[in-house]
């Protein structure tokens, strides 16, 4: 597996994550579905956690990753806002500072 690769799937892991955790924090809190307090904090801690990291890059690289781990989209939601080329060039930096400042 490529590194670029290897990125892209943990990139893809976190944002499945995060998602996921947001959504048990967002249902905990409007006592949708009650968790026990040991798993609503750490859920709360992975959504805080990512969206400082995130909120920290600069803005093309929060951009990116707000896109794609915040947000969870895939494929080609870039067309409108980047080039292909300026795409991927943004986005190889912001998986590297993202992954390495979590």
């Amino acid at each position: 597996m490529s590194r670029s690769s290897k990125e892209r799937f943990e990139i893809e892991l976190i944002s499945r994550g995060y998602l996921q955790s947001k959504r048990i924090v967002k249902e905990h809190q409007s006592n949708i579905k009650r968790v026990n307090t040991e798993k609503y904090n750490l859920c709360r801690t992975i959504v805080e956690h990512v969206e400082n990291v995130a909120y920290s890059l600069d803005e093309t690289e929060r951009f990116i990753i707000e896109k794609e781990v915040i947000e969870g989209r895939r494929g080609k939601w870039y067309m409108g806002y980047l080039t292909r080329p300026s795409y991927y060039r943004y986005r190889k930096e912001a998986y590297k500072d993202f992954l390495n400042c979590l």
